[in-house]
């Protein structure tokens, strides 16, 4: 994560350095390519562009990307998702001159993340989805033993998608105990988790999503030593006036957490959230005074 300390000395401001990985093409804004590089360009030229990671970019799209601007292709930071044929990605990827310096997985065996992480440059920072339904021990072993980093699926388009607290709360606490680094993906564009529309529909059904406040600050009180289930009631705390931020530090409860110590969870552990959206994440900071 390049620059991760921030530049002003709000704790709410190192939450976000370099933190949104723009997925625009992704679910519930699902945009079009045009759109998505034209909102990446303009994003990149704002004054705001301290908060904006790579552009995530499924194979899918390498081809009419690539040929359409090269000359983004070459110059922007890129997070390239692959399918199911990693090889033949990879190679489509190479063959358009892509550098695969980011490269994202989707779920596979813990037993396959040798095999796949050979495959990609030593240089790539690679990050292996890890479904989080059962206990993700074995594929964070797996990733720790390989040099690779783990990602976390937070929601999505239903209720069903957005994994309870308590499971997420594991993850967590085993890219802690491992010392892995992590993203988390979809349904992380709220500050604070609260129920909230899943689509941009105005007829969307509602959950309750989690918010990035929430999972920054549970993965700050891992990383300092608290336990699960204090994560375990932060991830699942949707009470605004709980947490407060000052020029210091954010306070949660008994717990506050300094910007030294939030920029340290960044740098070691959450690097970086997915979003359809960077002006939300953004917005609602900006709502409550944090930035």
């Amino acid at each position: 994560m390049p620059n991760a300390r921030p530049s002003s000395t709000k704790p709410g401001r190192a939450l976000l350095s370099h933190a949104i990985d723009y997925a625009g093409l992704f679910p519930p804004a699902a945009l079009d390519l045009p759109t998505t590089v034209r909102n990446y360009e303009s994003y990149r030229s704002e004054q705001q562009a301290w908060a904006l990671g790579p552009l995530v970019l499924p194979a899918g799209k390498i081809v009419p990307f690539t040929n359409s601007w090269p000359e983004f292709a070459a110059e922007w930071p890129l997070s390239l998702l692959l399918g199911a044929d990693i090889a033949a990605e990879l190679q489509l990827a190479r063959d358009h001159g892509l550098a695969c310096d980011v490269v994202e997985c989707k779920p596979v065996q813990p037993e396959e993340i040798t095999a796949i992480r050979e495959q990609l440059p030593d240089t790539a920072t690679v990050y292996f989805e890890v479904p989080t339904s059962s206990d993700p021990e074995e594929h964070i072993a797996a990733i720790a033993a390989v040099g690779a980093c783990a990602k976390i699926r937070t929601g999505g388009v239903t209720r069903g998608a957005i994994p309870p607290a308590a499971d997420v709360a594991r993850f967590l606490a085993a890219c802690v105990r491992h010392e892995v680094p992590f993203k988390a993906t979809a349904g992380l564009h709220h500050a604070i988790r609260e129920v909230y529309p899943l689509t941009c529909d105005p007829r969307s059904e509602r959950g309750l999503m989690h918010g990035f406040v929430n999972v920054i600050l549970a993965t700050t009180l891992l990383a300092d030593g608290g336990g699960a289930a204090e994560a375990t009631h932060l991830l699942e705390d949707t009470s605004a006036a709980d947490f407060t931020c000052d020029e210091e530090d954010i306070r949660w409860h008994n717990w506050s957490f300094a910007v030294e110590q939030i920029v340290r969870a960044r740098q070691s552990l959450l690097r970086s959230f997915g979003s359809c959206s960077f002006t939300e994440p953004l917005g609602e900071l900006e709502q409550m005074g944090w930035l």
